[in-house]
């Protein structure tokens, strides 16, 4: 990776590379792939708080407490 004065100063591609990115992103049904595949990957970072053992809210006598917080 050079810097270099572009439209992404931080991000050069190298020709051969670059050819690659586009021939990748002419495959649709890849390109479209690529992006479901990251949201469900940034999703189950997610995972662990939840799908936690407990719970993220409760109403008990009119107050709201957090145990996924604070230890009650």
């Amino acid at each position: 990776m050079r810097l270099r004065n572009s439209s992404r100063p931080w991000f050069d591609l190298s020709p051969i590379n670059r050819r690659r990115w586009q021939n990748f992103r002419a495959n649709k049904r890849g390109f479209w792939s690529l992006w479901i595949f990251l949201a469900l990957f940034i999703l189950t970072l997610f995972a662990e708080f939840i799908a936690n053992d407990k719970p993220l809210l409760i109403q008990y006598e009119g107050d709201y407490y957090f145990p996924v917080f604070t230890a009650y």
